[in-house]
């Protein structure tokens, strides 16, 4: 049966080096043909999650970032391959390539890399995560020199939903610039538009590095503290404010499923158990999480902005950082999950100098925004582990509404 990382990989493939490049997949002898580009595919076709170039300081380059942020068994396995790449054993043992035959210009459109080769000014090469299913998967690039030093990310829009958030991203960050943080370094946009029908932001890389330290807990909720300055407005009842407009909106406007009815009905139970309580609104990053944020020296680095916006309540992101944390670090159960969020509130958002009674509106109107965010998406018909809201969101607003 075919991974489905690796379907997407040759879907994605046409769109990144389209024809005359014919993009082959495997180990078999690729025939006639002249061999344009090839790369490493890791750590197998049956468990593909890295793309990386052959050359051995390119291939090296790419992995050294690769397992930050995750598992332990993640972690181990990025130091293995790195090991394996870096004295050159990997080409030897790891056998699946990924090879991209044709010259690639005359009577087609230039490869991903002729043109950002362009953008950049120089010869790159290219290493692709292949993530998990979901509606937002999207090809993210690492931009490499061939001796191995990285000039760039790039995020690349494939779809509608895919192309908004590329766009968004872009807008993001050039506010946060603007906005002058002092708390959090985030990435640069060195440029961002259209090529081959895609959607294309490309970002300077930030220092991360395989050994980056894990920020305290005071420091990233100061940092989120700030970010939530951004556009913040006196307090105000929630059911008057323009977040609650908003995503009452967005609800009305979601596909008619039996959880998008649930939803809608559950909204009334939050106005009326919490539509009295006056909160502040500002901005928030939007998935602020352990796996995209890292201390490198005395700087905080934080990327992946796509989903910032605002108004919003204050404390969003704490909110998101200690529920996703328990669901993809500790792999907790996400009905339970839920629970320990919304029991935990009051004392994770004091810092934004909310009540514990704004705490509780807080938590119980990010369960909606997520819900919200999941079932626009489609996440569940995208095979999202997590996208059926109904199994865990849902439920954990009824029971906040009703107090349960």
């Amino acid at each position: 049966m075919t991974d489905d990382r690796l379907q997407h990989l040759q879907d994605v493939g046409r769109l990144l080096w389209p024809e005359p490049l014919e993009l082959q997949i495997g180990n078999a002898p690729y025939g006639a043909g002249a061999l344009h580009r090839e790369y490493l595919l890791l750590p197998s076709a049956r468990r593909p999650r890295l793309l990386v170039p052959r050359g051995r300081r390119a291939a090296t380059g790419a992995l050294r970032g690769y397992g930050v942020g995750r598992g332990r068994s993640a972690r181990l396995q990025a130091a293995v391959l790195t090991l394996g790449t870096a004295i050159g054993v990997a080409p030897l043992v790891l056998r699946d390539r990924v090879r991209l035959i044709g010259d690639g210009h005359p009577g087609g459109t230039a490869s991903i890399e002729s043109h950002l080769a362009e953008v950049l000014g120089q010869d790159v090469l290219l290493s692709m995560h292949l993530g998990a299913p979901r509606a937002n998967r999207k090809p993210v690039l690492q931009v490499l020199t061939p001796q191995g030093r990285t000039l760039a990310y790039v995020k690349v829009g494939v779809d509608p939903l895919t192309c908004r958030l590329v766009r968004d991203e872009a807008a993001a960050l050039e506010t946060l610039v603007a906005a002058g943080l002092r708390g959090s370094t985030v990435p640069a946009v060195l440029h961002s538009g259209r090529w081959n029908h895609l959607e294309l932001l490309v970002q300077s890389p930030l220092p991360v590095g395989s050994s980056r330290g894990r920020p305290d807990r005071d420091r990233v909720v100061a940092a989120q503290v700030e970010v939530s300055e951004i556009g913040r407005t006196a307090e105000a009842a929630l059911s008057g404010s323009p977040f609650w407009t908003a995503l009452s909106r967005r609800i009305d406007e979601l596909p008619d499923t039996p959880a998008a009815r649930t939803l809608a009905d559950l909204r009334a139970g939050i106005e009326q158990r919490f539509g009295h309580v006056p909160l502040r609104l500002g901005a928030w990053h939007g998935d602020w999480t352990p796996w995209n944020t890292a201390l490198a020296g005395d700087r905080l680095l934080v990327w992946d902005w796509e989903r910032f916006a605002a108004p919003v309540p204050v404390g969003f992101d704490a909110v998101h950082w200690t529920l996703q944390t328990d669901l993809v670090n500790r792999l907790a159960d996400p009905s339970e999950s839920t629970r320990r969020s919304l029991a935990s509130a009051p004392e994770v958002l004091e810092p934004f100098g909310v009540t514990a009674e704004q705490a509780r509106a807080t938590a119980v109107c990010y369960f909606a925004e997520l819900a919200t965010r999941y079932l626009a998406d489609r996440q569940v018909e995208a095979g999202a582990r997590l996208g059926d809201v109904g199994g865990w969101l849902l439920p954990a607003i009824g029971a906040a509404v009703t107090g349960e």
